[in-house]
């Protein structure tokens, strides 16, 4: 057989001359055996016609023979994409890259345009100037084009349009089939032809070119999208010499040319008409008209003559004295042919007309085919005009019966809406209802219309396809190549047996790895079923086994037919367990013979992955019997060689093994007959017994299950409303392997949960209580990060059924802490996890959501989409609506993010805890940015009346003082979405307490419109095609307009939703489709073309290459009044890449400067600021390695290797010059200045300073942005960027090196530091490499890491070995201190402005950053401030601990937590708020003259997290807020030097802030100088209220060690507290703010409450109680080892097994500091106790003073047995200074004396220990 086939080749090559230089892209061409000798036909008025009886055989689609038949008769094409209609354009660009020429010697000249206006008006354009045009599209676009319709059949211009028809959006988009689009177009003037099969499309597409040429009018040839447009079926192509035979050349240049515009023969088309004579001279054009019809039938001769094949402009098959007959248009006749000869051979008389040429109506060609016998006529359309008396064929058909005077009862009936399946039963029932005696006259069919009964009943399903044709059904998943794989079978068997062969593919609405249905059939004789298989189905196969549980699918395989499963379950006991009972009874009953093969097992073996399709097929031809096996296998194989040469020898190897295995694993399931009744049989995993709203389980459950065809008119709301969360009910459960968390390695980043696609992996808290009810096997661990997480536990948890397996989270995670586990072994386990974690509260307000971190705490809005895997979009508007999903209104344009954001029933929008969520809406492709403008206005002028009728409200009536403070406040914070959110919730509950029915008119009505009274985030979402191209002027003029609406770009570079074809977003080089050559022109900037209008945000971002900054740029965009764009890096999977790399991918393209990280923000030109940010300052990798990486970019470096090279460097040059004029752009004016000088050769007289970064979350990049500027002030012109974005050979030229470096995790540089860190750790640097530099550093850490602050120490010592003078000792800004990293740079930064010298900043007071207004009337003020996060909490006890003779007082505190919503854990300390003494604020108030009852409105004007109270009392401002008798920071001197007015005191001031008064400065700090004791001192300074809340800081929580455990006091919390109190130098006494406060609480019947929050442990505490604990605790440092021993005492009465615990606790004396001293005894109780080990040393109890670690050293073998040995835990609690690293000490010697290590090696055991949370100390 094979041979045969190479035999036949030199035939086909004659058949593809006419110029074709190449054969790839076409379908396979064959001709028959023999060859058959010519035959002459003379048709009427043209020479002799000579074809060859048997034309050659194709297997093809209905789309690849239009585009056939288009390119060899069209000089000149224009196309858009738009489906089901792309691929025509995408096959002539193909052909004419490869430079095939057509029937005219040309190379059809393949033109993409911006929209289908543009490829409408660029044909109008070429047919005008006299070319051969031709265009594809279909639904809105070919509306697009009807002006330009008219303006052709106007001017006569002959062109075609070939439109796979589809439908138009109404209340919902679809892409699939009807003829609502050229319904629509009937009357622009166009004639219409209409093919029915594929074979039609290429022979009737042939008649359409020609007859547009000899008619001179333009025609529309259509035919069904999908059905007809994508079904492959195999056909006789009309070669290139037979259309030259019947080609008009004369009329070309008749009709054609003579009528181009052209100067050499000037003419004038496309005036201006007047009514005088408009109307004549469209009448004029009417025998064109009339003539056409002739013209039409004329070439369907030529076309018989050349093929045989003969068409009317009707035809008529059936009886020829039908009594009965139906008229249709398109693949529907071939249904009605059927089953007419199903009637017909039943003895009734039936008929079918076949509309062909629909426009113009030939009424004398209807009348010729129409038996004299008819009485009854059934029209239909595949069409619906709501509100018509009848559609277009109907009314055209009652016209002509009507004219001619014919009476005949003619129904109208409405089939196949959107490709509504059309089958012979419904054929059947339009027959039935024509011999009732009653038939309905209106109707439609294959619908139940419940409500206004107008549809047709139809019966059971009938066989009306021949017996000889095999029917054959596969199931697959969307991304397992299985459509791929039965193309190539259609092809195989066609082309190389003597059968006929037709295949059709279905496909559900996801996005990616949806469900497939591939349809095939084979046989001898024509097939005409244009319908999926609904019987008699003689092999079926399933390549996914959750499908057992979802579909139906073995409803159409007949008895004894083949079953095959794709599934783990190899032997009969697995399927018992795991095939539902209804599956097992249905095999039974049919007797199916039943075949299981692990195909998923097999490809993954023999490296395919998830791609199962060749496995699958080879099972087909094993067992289907169409092919003989051996030679099946043969032509599987060659095809595989041919299909997949581009990707090399091992893609195919794999392949051929796949094909070789599957015999050998096939194995038939002897089932028994018990299957025919049991009930007994497996579930669905991952159901569960969720209850379900009515809408899933009446519509969205039976649409997944494929079955909503089923459903009625009545389940449905007109309009298309749907509601949104619905994709959490799915469950699809089709990832082969999902990921797992291993919680011990994990760093808590979350940056796992940020990069999903899908949202299935998430970070979630716990507190304590819902810790204890995790389900088994659930994992967590002790919450780490700051005080606002304190008491929690975090675990990162998996949704198994909603993952895709894409693996994005396992190769971003930085930690390695997931990994990969096939599914069937652990989704079943990890679902109940999933459950109880998403039934948790939501804790997104816990933390900065503005954080990469914190975001993800945030509930996604946005979840389990049906998106590609791995899809590089979705990301980003998850974000989106974790930030604020809540009050968003998004427009989405059509593309990608429309069907996985809005494909109907399943809808990944959710809501938040208060049922809010984003509301989504699509309009179309071209108009979103017009649609979501027009919302916003509509949004805006809503909550304008509002707002007035708010403002009328209070002028105009006496309102109750809560309602009118609050509508007063709704008027202050009208724009600002949080405090606004705030208020209107509480108006609205304010509200609820009234009776609405008796509210005034005005209030009712502000009632009534509640919903509007939030603000609301409106974003414009859409794809690069939708942005770059078709919609951009739309876009445009939002630009222009700088209203407040966000944009938000998701750029894949390429139409990604059609399958890949270029756009302007496209780069140079790029292969795609529609630019098959090479893309050749560089991509648009969308970012430039927005920033020209100076008043737009525009940030273009990549999450992979830079969280941080993308977190940040949808901040600012979103808080920023105007027009906000966000160009969004979004890789896809048509780039030819593993997607689970795609992050990587982003960071490789940001990296080489293929895309650009920037923020474009105006508001900081009000600021004197550059506007212009660039994020990404650095081009760090080869863009060749990037480039290679894609395939993309490597086919074109495949077929032509030197392009490709003349291409890269071009886009090398330009991407470099790009960098540059970005560069150019992010620099000042002295930067600039610099830069250009250096360009010329010149020098700048200033030093060179800069400062460099490194930073994983921001904070350090943000700190160091902050220094720069503090230099650019004081008169310098320092650079400031990441460490990585730096020219390292330019270090040695600096004068001035500043670096702020962060450490990770354990040690870890940061990611952009660490290149630069690799080179200059380079040991071939010479040691005075740096000898000229000058440095300081400032790192930041968590002190709680064992490598604290080690990458700043790293560089701080290779600076000083490669010869550079540190102008500072390294700074250390800690996350454990109360200010976190600023309380050591606010010590360090006044040492480094000294030891610089530099000069002051300017002496001018900037703007305050509060608005105040006094005496505010109308404001409520709250009873006590409680700052964010913190609760009031009553404290119940107050007890002095300490003897009275004692100097020192200690005190046992109790505080009730009931009702608070705290919990705590051991090692968890308590934030207390303490409040100024009321009498010393009161003085300073009156020294001050501020008036203590004033009440204050204080208004930020920053944007700050958390401001200062916006109502208060100028009294309660001092006391409960502002730390006025705190320490002052240098920059409050800074600020009253500038406004002292006294010189003598501002020289005072300057030369405190000098470096001589440096020591001056020191005494008095010493002093415990306060705020209030300076502006005493300075009484000229005279600060204004405004600028004391600037400079004064906030009174912050005081930390202290919880000294109880919840399980033994529940809701009460124990403090331990010493008194802090001290004696100046000057012999000032002093007291700390917190114990003096706390002292003076009350408690009792009415304790005071206090403002408390909750501080996560600093130590590491163990899950279980069975590790030794060591603990080793100092004074009040005792309170955390009590939590830790009352706990372990709680688990010993429960009977739990409790590990053994030391304690080694040091005071000065036993009387007065053995706090708890009996609780102790008690507990250890001889060593009987849970205490097992109790060891004090009291230093001053005897002569020579004992301490702990002496103790420590009593115990060297308990010392090592517990803590390496049995892996306990360590705990210090004590002051800092000498006694941690005496206690290591003693350690360190109990490991050498007995384990025999050595000092060094015990040393690194403890550090191990540390690293491994196993040594902590706390220490203060």
């Amino acid at each position: 057989m094979w041979r045969a086939w190479i035999s036949r080749r030199p035939v086909l090559q004659t058949v593809m001359r006419a110029g074709c230089s190449s054969r790839r892209g076409l379908a396979e061409i064959t001709t028959p055996r023999p060859a058959m000798a010519a035959v002459a036909t003379q048709v009427k008025g043209r020479p002799e016609i000579r074809r060859n009886k048997e034309q050659p055989w194709a297997v093809m689609d209905g789309n690849e023979a239009a585009a056939y038949v288009a390119y060899q008769m069209s000089d000149i094409s224009f196309i858009y994409p738009i489906s089901p209609a792309t691929s025509m354009g995408e096959h002539m660009d193909k052909w004419a890259a490869q430079g095939r020429k057509n029937i005219l010697g040309q190379v059809v000249d393949v033109n993409m345009m911006q929209s289908e206006a543009g490829a409408a008006g660029a044909l109008h354009g070429a047919a005008a100037a006299g070319t051969l045009t031709s265009t594809f599209t279909a639904s809105q676009g070919l509306l697009l084009m009807i002006p330009n319709m008219y303006l052709l059949a106007g001017e006569l211009m002959p062109t075609v349009f070939h439109v796979s028809a589809r439908t138009v959006s109404k209340h919902a988009l679809s892409i699939f089939n009807d003829h609502s689009d050229v319904m629509a177009t009937r009357q622009t003037g166009f004639s219409m032809l209409c093919s029915g099969s594929v074979q039609e499309v290429m022979d009737l597409g042939v008649a359409a070119h020609i007859s547009a040429l000899k008619s001179r009018l333009p025609f529309l040839h259509f035919f069904d999208g999908f059905r007809t447009s994508a079904e492959m079926s195999k056909i006789r192509v009309m070669p290139p010499e037979d259309i030259q035979q019947i080609f008009p050349y004369e009329q070309v240049k008749e009709h054609l040319h003579k009528y181009a515009l052209n100067p050499n023969s000037p003419s004038i088309r496309g005036t201006g008409q007047r009514p005088d004579i408009f109307f004549q001279t469209t009448v004029a054009a009417n025998r064109y008209y009339n003539q056409c019809p002739e013209a039409v039938e004329e070439t369907f001769e030529e076309i018989a003559a050349l093929t045989g094949r003969k068409y009317g402009l009707f035809s008529y098959h059936g009886s020829p004295e039908a009594d009965r007959v139906a008229v249709c248009m398109g693949s529907a006749s071939k249904t009605l042919q059927e089953t007419v000869d199903y009637l017909n051979s039943q003895g009734e008389k039936t008929g079918v007309v076949t509309v062909h040429l629909y426009r113009p109506w030939s009424t004398k060609h209807f009348l010729g085919v129409l038996p004299e016998s008819v009485n009854k006529i059934a029209v239909l359309d595949k069409t619906r005009e709501d509100g018509a008396a009848g559609m277009p064929l109907f009314l055209d058909v009652n016209v002509t019966m009507s004219d001619l005077g014919r009476q005949s009862l003619i129904t109208g009936g409405q089939y196949g809406l959107a490709s509504k399946e059309f089958t012979p039963a419904m054929a059947k029932g339009v027959f039935d209802n024509l011999k009732a005696p009653e038939p309905k006259m209106r109707y439609v069919i294959g619908i139940e219309d419940d409500v206004m009964q107008t549809h047709l009943p139809y019966g059971e399903n009938i066989r009306t396809t021949p017996e000889t044709t095999r029917q054959c059904v596969f199931w697959g998943l969307g991304s397992d190549g299985t459509i791929g794989a039965n193309k190539t079978a259609i092809k195989t068997i066609g082309l190389n047996t003597d059968m006929n062969a037709q295949g059709h593919f279905v496909y559900d609405s996801h996005k990616g790895d949806g469900v497939t249905v591939s349809h095939l059939r084979f046989g001898p004789e024509e097939i005409k079923s244009e319908y999926t298989i609904q019987n008699d189905a003689d092999y079926l196969s399933c390549n996914h086994p959750s499908y057992v549980y979802k579909y139906e699918m073995l409803e159409p395989l007949k008895e004894h037919g083949i079953f095959v499963l794709n599934s783990p379950w190899e032997s009969l006991d697995q399927m018992e367990s795991k095939l539902p009972a209804r599956i097992k009874n249905e095999i039974a009953e049919k007797k199916l013979r039943f075949y299981n093969i692990d195909a998923t097992a097999i490809a993954q073996k023999v490296g395919l992955g998830k791609r199962v399709n060749m496995i699958m097929q080879a099972a087909f031809y094993g067992l289907a019997g169409v092919l003989p096996p051996d030679e099946a296998v043969t032509l599987m194989k060659k095809s595989i060689e041919k299909q997949y040469s581009h990707k090399g020898p091992k893609v195919i190897e794999m392949n051929h093994r796949a094909v070789d295995a599957t015999m050998e694993n096939l194995t038939e399931i002897k089932y028994p007959e018990s299957w025919l009744t049991t009930t007994q049989g497996g579930s669905r995993p991952g159901s569960g017994n969720v209850m379900k709203p009515e809408f899933i389980t009446n519509i969205m459950d039976p649409v997944l299950a494929l079955e909503g065809d089923k459903l009625p008119v009545s389940a449905f709301e007109p309009g298309g409303y749907q509601p949104t969360e619905t994709t959490k009910y799915e469950k699809r459960g089709i990832a082969p392997a999902i990921p797992v968390w291993k919680p011990d390695a994990c760093t808590q980043c979350n940056y796992c949960a940020i990069v999903c696609p899908h949202a299935v992996i998430r970070p979630f808290l716990l507190t304590k209580d819902e810790n204890k009810k995790i389900p088994p096997g659930f994992e967590a661990r002790k919450a780490k990060g700051g005080a606002e997480i304190a008491g929690y536990h975090y675990t990162i948890q998996i949704s198994p059924f909603d993952c895709t397996g894409c693996e994005v989270c396992v190769q971003t995670c930085p930690d390695d802490a997931l990994y990969m586990a096939p599914f069937s072994e652990v989704a079943e386990n990890q679902a109940p996890h999933w459950d109880y974690a998403i039934s948790l509260p939501e804790r997104g307000e816990i933390g900065d959501k503005y954080t990469v971190k914190g975001s993800q705490f945030m509930k996604p809005l946005f979840e389990f989409s049906g998106a590609c895997a791995g899809c590089g979009e979705t990301p980003y508007l998850k974000l989106a609506t974790q930030l604020f999903g809540e009050r968003m209104v998004i427009a989405n344009a059509s593309g990608c993010s429309s069907v996985w954001g809005g494909t109907s029933t399943t809808i990944p929008f959710a809501t938040n805890k208060e049922g809010r969520g984003p509301a989504w809406g699509r309009s179309l492709f071209e108009d979103n940015a017009e649609y979501g403008f027009g919302m916003m206005l509509a949004t805006k002028q809503r909550r304008l009346k509002l707002r007035q009728e708010i403002s009328a409200a209070l002028l105009e009536m006496e309102l109750p003082d809560k309602l009118k403070n609050l509508f007063n406040s709704y008027l202050q914070y009208y724009d600002n979405p949080d405090k606004c959110d705030e208020v209107s919730s509480a108006i609205i509950t304010e509200f609820k307490t009234m009776d609405v029915d008796k509210l005034e008119p005005i209030l009712r009505a502000i009632y009534e419109q509640h919903d509007m009274l939030r603000t609301q985030s409106h974003w414009m979402v859409g794809g690069d095609g939708w942005a770059y191209d078709i919609g951009y002027g739309g876009l445009d003029h939002v630009f222009s307009r700088g209203e407040n609406v966000n944009i938000l770009v998701l750029d894949t570079e390429m139409y990604s939703n059609t399958g890949g074809q270029v756009s302007k977003a496209t780069q140079l080089s790029t292969v795609a489709k529609f630019a098959a050559k090479g893309k050749r022109q560089i991509k648009k900037d969308l970012g430039l073309c927005a920033m020209q209008y100076e008043n737009v945000y525009v940030a273009s971002v990549a999450l992979g290459a830079n969280m941080n900054q993308c977190v940040q740029a949808f901040k600012e965009a979103e808080h920023f009044n105007g027009t906000s764009l966000i160009i969004a890096y979004a890789p896809c999977i048509d780039w030819g890449i593993e997607m689970k790399g795609m992050m990587n991918e982003m960071k490789q393209a940001v990296d080489s400067g293929y895309w650009s990280l920037y923020r474009y923000d105006p508001r900081r030109t009000e600021k004197g600021l550059n506007p212009f940010q660039l994020d990404s300052k650095k081009i760090k990798a080869d863009l060749e390695v990037y480039l290679d990486g894609q395939n993309r970019f490597q086919q074109l470096k495949r077929s032509d290797k030197e392009i490709a090279g003349q291409l890269h460097e071009h886009l090398s040059v330009d991407i470099h010059h790009k960098h540059d004029k970005l560069m150019k752009m992010s620099m000042d004016n002295y930067e600039l200045l610099e830069h250009l000088k250096n360009l010329l050769g010149e020098t700048t007289d200033s030093e060179k300073i800069v400062v460099l970064y490194g930073s994983e979350t921001g904070n350090s990049a943000a700190l160091a942005d902050v220094f720069a500027s503090e230099l650019k002030r004081r008169g310098l012109h320092p650079k400031c960027l990441a460490m990585d974005d730096f020219d390292f050979d330019d270090l040695p030229k600096q004068d001035k090196v500043f670096c702020v470096v962060a450490t990770c995790g354990q040690g870890e540089f940061p990611g952009n530091c660490r290149e630069f860190w690799k080179q200059v750790s380079d040991k071939n640097l010479p040691e005075d490499y740096l000898k000229d530099v000058k440095f300081a550093i400032f790192g930041m850490c968590d002190s709680s890491y064992v490598y604290y602050n080690s990458a700043a120490k790293s560089f701080h010592e290779r600076f000083q070995q490669l010869g550079a003078s540190s102008v500072m000792p390294l700074g250390y800004g800690d996350e454990k201190e109360e200010d976190r990293y600023e309380t050591g740079w606010n010590d360090w930064l006044p040492e480094l402005w000294n030891e610089l010298g530099t000069d002051p900043p300017s002496q001018e007071l900037l703007p305050p950053t509060y608005d105040v207004t006094l005496d505010a009337s109308g404001l409520t003020v709250p009873d006590v401030v409680v700052p964010m996060g913190a609760k009031l909490i009553p404290v119940t006890k107050n007890v002095v601990l300490t003897p009275p003779d004692y100097d020192r007082d200690i005190r046992h505190y109790e505080f009730d937590l009931g009702g608070s919503g705290f919990s705590y854990s051991v090692g968890d300390c308590l934030g207390i708020y303490p409040h100024n003494n009321k009498e010393e604020v009161l003085k300073f108030l009156d020294d001050y003259q501020l008036h203590s009852n004033t009440v204050l409105s204080v208004q930020d004007t920053q944007g700050r997290k958390d401001p200062l109270p916006e109502n208060t009392t100028v009294s309660q401002l001092f006391t409960e807020v502002l730390d006025i008798f705190g320490k002052p920071a240098r920059r409050f001197y800074e600020t009253l030097a500038i406004a002292a007015k006294d010189e003598k005191e501002k020289a005072e001031l300057d030369f405190l802030l000098s470096k001589d008064g440096k020591d001056k400065m020191k005494e008095m700090t010493k002093e415990t100088v306060t705020y209030a004791d300076l502006l005493r001192k300075y009484p000229s300074t005279k600060l204004s209220l405004e600028y004391l809340l600037d400079q004064i800081t906030r009174i912050r929580p005081r930390l202290y060690s919880i000294a109880s455990s919840s399980e033994m006091y529940n809701d009460i919390l124990h403090l331990c507290i010493v008194k802090d109190d001290w004696v100046t130098p000057g012999g000032r006494y002093r007291e700390g703010l917190c114990t003096r406060y706390l002292q003076g609480l009350s408690q009792g019947s009415t304790p005071d409450l206090v403002a408390g929050k909750m501080n996560a442990a600093g130590i590491n505490i163990p899950d279980t109680q069975t590790p030794p604990y060591v603990m080793v605790a100092l004074g009040t440092g005792i309170a955390p080892m009590r939590a830790m021993i009352q706990e372990r005492e709680v688990a010993r009465i429960r009977g739990e097994s409790v590990g053994p615990m030391a304690l080694f606790f040091g005071a000065r004396y036993k009387r007065t500091d053995y706090t708890y001293g009996d609780e102790f005894e008690e507990w250890h109780s001889s060593g009987k106790g849970v205490l097992t080990t109790l060891s004090t040393a009291f230093s001053r109890d005897q002569a020579h003073k004992i301490y702990v670690q002496h103790r420590i050293s009593e115990y060297p073998e308990l010392i090592y047995d517990y803590l390496w040995r049995k892996k306990g835990y360590f705990y210090l609690c004590g002051p800092a200074g000498n006694v941690p690293p005496s206690v290591r000490k003693a350690v360190v010697e109990a490991f050498v004396s007995q384990g025999g290590h050595s000092p060094e090696e015990a040393d690194k055991m403890v550090t191990q220990m540390q690293i491994e949370g196993r040594y902590n100390v706390e220490a203060w």
